[in-house]
């Protein structure tokens, strides 16, 4: 039986795999967090481990390229109408994408939970339902 479930509604649950998806996407925002982050000589550039096991199961679990991932962490793309430019990031700058990474996957996460939710609330009958959400993050 489905863990998750919204209050008040009949017969609506959230599917078990939908619910597994939950799981795993959590999972890899958990995973992300803790990397390790190596600085380089170079105070303009980091790396991370290929031996990172978080790394490993982030990527493992949203269905990623390790090798793309790893290097697309530390460095960013550059476009301008002439050129295309690959350059390194400092650790702080790696750790602030990595944390907005993050935001983003969960901020998307949980936009689908509410629509999921709202659309199993949606009703023709004229009654009023409500669902109040607290999302305390940070």
């Amino acid at each position: 039986m489905p863990l998750i479930q919204p209050l008040g509604v009949k017969n609506e649950r959230v599917k078990e795999s939908h619910q597994t998806t939950i799981f795993r996407i959590i999972a890899a925002i958990l995973h992300l967090g803790n990397l390790e982050i190596q600085g380089e000589r170079d105070a303009d550039a980091c790396s991370v481990s290929s031996e990172d096991e978080h790394l490993a199961n982030f990527c493992a679990l949203l269905g990623l390229e390790h090798g793309q991932m790893q290097h697309w962490l530390c460095h960013r793309k550059l476009v301008t109408t002439a050129e295309t430019y690959v350059k390194n990031m400092s650790v702080q700058q790696v750790l602030n994408a990595r944390d907005a990474l993050a935001k983003h996957i969960y901020a998307q996460l949980f936009n689908w939970i509410v629509q999921h939710i709202n659309k199993a609330l949606h009703t023709t009958v004229k009654q009023h339902s409500f669902i109040g959400v607290l999302d305390i993050y940070g």
